[in-house]
């Protein structure tokens, strides 16, 4: 006979790459993102007996999952007074040296990520881990029409951050 914790554990296996994707996206630092980590799966722990099967269990999980999060990095931001200055809309000139710098590309591709608007940023979230439109409005509350609003122009305002053009690449 299983227990609630085989089940639970079982859930938390199942779902672990879409979890740590949401992880990931809301938090840089190792130790930041095993104490999300952690209170992702107490709020699961907490959830899952009240899910009654009126969406995925995938969505379910990624919800609570988004939830968590967002006021995880709000709890954050708060407690460490980080005050972001934006320095306005221009995209930041490429490195001179004419090679990719790969670590300068993922430095100012997270800046531009977070400096999306947490609605944009958790679409462009789920959309990464491979959810659909649909999946995402069930689990923000919001229509698929927005959703693809959201990501559109989340996509667009990436890409005028980075100083790409439309197609993706200058």
């Amino acid at each position: 006979m299983s227990s609630p914790r085989d089940g639970f554990e079982r859930i938390l296996a199942r779902h672990a790459g879409d979890l740590d994707a949401i992880v990931r996206q809301y938090v840089d630092d190792p130790a930041d993102r095993e104490d999300l980590r952690q209170e992702i799966a107490v709020a699961l722990w907490r959830a899952l007996p009240a899910f009654r099967g009126e969406s995925s269990e995938r969505t379910y999980v990624a919800r609570i999952a988004q939830n968590r999060a967002i006021t995880f990095c709000l709890r954050l931001a708060r407690r460490r007074a980080l005050h972001v200055e934006l320095v306005g809309d221009e995209p930041a000139p490429m490195p001179s040296s004419g090679e990719h710098d790969v670590a300068w590309l993922r430095s100012r591709l997270d800046q531009a990520l977070d400096r999306l608007p947490p609605a944009q940023r958790a679409a462009l979230a789920l959309a990464s881990t491979g959810h659909t439109p649909a999946e995402i409005a069930r689990q923000t509350g919001s229509t698929a029409g927005a959703v693809r609003v959201a990501l559109h122009r989340a996509r667009r305002t990436v890409r005028r951050w980075l100083g790409l053009g439309q197609g993706g690449a200058r």
